[in-house]
């Protein structure tokens, strides 16, 4: 029966230690060591009900009855592990697999601009030197960014907060 008892945590405090912001050390070390107090609390009682020898008792009680009484009643006891009435643990669990999709997703759009500002990297290795490049140069390695008067005029005074697209008032 005591290799059911924890022998070893479940948390790997060196793993979540290096991941614990400095500003958060102490509330970490505080929250660690109460972790630790209550597992060294649990593991001050013994696993199972002590065993008593009912037999040396036999000789010393007048009342056998009461004896046999207090035998049955003690085999009998039985302390269960409390039950999660809350069903927390089935929430937590829930929680879990949705944040690890969750994450999984917000992954995969962070390699996705990784992959673009690697692009925009190469691409901008691949650009001739600013005193050499001209407008039409320019164009053709950045064509969303490029001045097109044609296809997407903008009025005066040419900044962003002045255009058509960026103005509150203007109905659509």
């Amino acid at each position: 029966m005591t290799a059911k008892r924890v022998a070893k945590s479940a948390v790997e405090w060196a793993a979540f230690f290096e991941r614990v912001p400095p500003n958060q050390r102490d509330a970490f070390r505080a929250f660690k060591s109460k972790s630790d107090l209550f597992v060294s609390k649990v593991h001050r009682f013994p696993e199972n009900l002590p065993q008593i020898d009912f037999a040396s008792y036999a000789g010393k009680l007048n009342n056998p009855a009461m004896l046999a009484e207090f035998e049955k009643s003690y085999k009998a006891l039985s302390i269960s592990y409390p039950k999660d009435k809350a069903n927390v643990k089935a929430q937590i669990d829930a929680d879990e697999k949705a944040t690890a999709v969750a994450t999984q997703k917000h992954v995969a759009e962070l390699r996705k601009i990784i992959t673009d500002a690697k692009t925009m990297l190469s691409k901008i290795d691949s650009v001739p030197a600013p005193n050499v490049m001209t407008n039409e140069m320019y164009a053709d390695y950045f064509p969303d960014q490029a001045l097109n008067p044609w296809e997407r005029p903008t009025f005066w005074p040419h900044t962003k907060s002045y255009q058509p697209e960026n103005d509150h008032h203007t109905i659509h």
